[in-house]
Order: C-alpha cells, then structure tokens, then sequence
C-alpha cells in the first residue's frame, strides 16, 4: 500500500528548507554543500526532494544558466503554522487549549514565565476584535 502523501515537511524536507530560507535561493549543489557536514545526504537525494517541496509547494524553481535555481514559495511562519494545525488536529484533536495544557503539563514554568504567557495571551485577544 502506498504511503499517504503528506503536505508538512519531512525532518529532511525541513533540513533541506532552512538552507534555502536562509540563502533565499539556493541550487542543488548549494544545498548539498550547506547539508554535507549535518547528514552526509547524496547529491541526487537532495535532488529528489527539492522535487518533491516543489511539487508539494514549498518551493519554485527556475533555470539560470546550466542551474536550477530554487526559492522559497513558503515562509517559515507559514510552515510552522501549517506543521502546527497538523499536530493539533492529529493529537490534540484540533485543541490549541489542549496542546497548551499538554505543554504547561510536562514543563515546570516559573511564575514569571507564567505571567508572560498570560500577557500574551491577553494581548493576541485584544489584536482580534
């Protein structure tokens, strides 16, 4: 049975997203180089997945020279958000309120950390009405 397709990225999707956010365009070969030292990924797999985000939308792709030169479609806000509505939906059961929980369970937040939190909150309130 084939593997569902997904629209977040992958650990190495994302690897292979920070390079090129960081760069703002970036080819192949730039990409392999920038990602030799972390985890050693073939050339013709870097190849391969930037294929794959284009194809997903994450990135666009344009011929300069003997090149491909490819740039971000989507900014890390926007990917962050997208991963984030996906954990909520697949364990939280689309709760922001229980993922927080969740959070405020496992860490131990100091009351000032706690009060921050609450300003924030408050204020991100006062943004929508």
């Amino acid at each position: 049975m084939a593997r569902k397709k997904s629209g977040t990225l992958t650990d190495a999707e994302h690897r292979i997203m920070e390079v090129v956010w960081d760069k703002g365009t970036a080819t192949v070969a730039e990409v392999a180089e920038a990602l030799a030292g972390k985890d050693g990924t073939a050339y013709t797999t870097i190849l391969t997945m930037m294929r794959i985000l284009q194809v997903k939308g994450y990135l666009s792709c344009r011929k300069q020279g003997r090149a491909h030169l490819y740039a971000p479609k989507v900014d890390r806000d926007t990917a962050a958000r997208k991963a984030v509505r996906q954990l909520l939906a697949k364990f939280f059961a689309g709760s922001p309120g229980e993922l927080v929980l969740s959070f405020l369970r496992e860490e131990e937040l100091t009351p000032k950390v706690l009060d921050e939190l609450k300003k924030k909150i408050l204020e991100s309130g006062d943004t929508k009405e």
